[in-house]
């Protein structure tokens, strides 16, 4: 709980202080950014990032990405396969200039995991026969829902090309949290145990991971 609380607290501060920063520049956006997200090299699946420019070195911005095959969060063990996973989040994204065409890339902000996996497992089910209800032991299909909270730091360099396409390397920390799940098979502290957030164990701690990738796209001022 104690967790679930600072990460709320944080994803607050970071509403808060986009809340303000809309209300100073009344709304009058100074850049945009679209781009497509390699997120952290590795996994393959579609993400994008939209950021919104309130004042000359600052915006807001929101990070989604769905993929049914996110194997760094498996749950390794416990279940046959991923349905779904999404990802996002909202992030506070700092510009410090280097130079003309180049800048080095201060994000961070809260994140959320929603993902369904299955598993086949062996139950009783309920069948009539001639008028009478009997059980028999079956193959079941089991579906469980799971949620994650969490928090990303990242630090990166973008690279301006003609004024409208950018690349931006980046590396930096996650931490996710498992807070819910509406298994019936496993119990909360279970699936923690079992989750794999991190490439390397024994450099960070658990439910600490390494995050590493680029981002291509549009970046454009009004």
């Amino acid at each position: 709980m104690k967790k679930l609380n600072t990460l709320l607290a944080l994803s607050l501060i970071v509403l808060q202080l986009s809340g303000q920063a809309l209300e100073k520049s009344a709304f009058k956006p100074s850049l945009w950014e679209i781009g497509w997200v390699s997120n952290d090299i590795f996994i393959g699946a579609f993400s994008t990032d939209v950021a919104m420019g309130f004042f000359e070195n600052q915006a807001i911005g929101i990070r989604t990405t769905i993929t049914n095959d996110y194997f760094l969060n498996n749950f390794e063990g416990f279940y046959d396969g991923a349905n779904f996973v999404y990802r996002g989040g909202i992030f506070h994204k700092i510009y410090l200039p280097l130079r003309r065409d180049r800048q080095l890339i201060l994000r961070h902000g809260p994140r959320i995991s929603v993902s369904e996996y299955s598993l086949q497992t062996e139950g009783w089910v309920s069948f009539e026969n001639f008028g009478n209800t009997q059980y028999r032991l079956s193959a079941i299909d089991v579906v469980d829902q799971n949620i994650e909270l969490g928090y990303e730091l990242i630090l990166g360099l973008q690279q301006h090309y003609n004024r409208l396409f950018f690349l931006e390397y980046y590396v930096g920390l996650t931490y996710m949290d498992l807070v819910s799940t509406n298994s019936t098979q496993y119990s909360l502290s279970e699936l923690r145990e079992s989750n794999n957030y991190y490439y390397y164990p024994d450099v960070f701690p658990n439910n600490i991971r390494l995050v590493f990738g680029f981002v291509i796209g549009l970046k454009w001022e009004p």
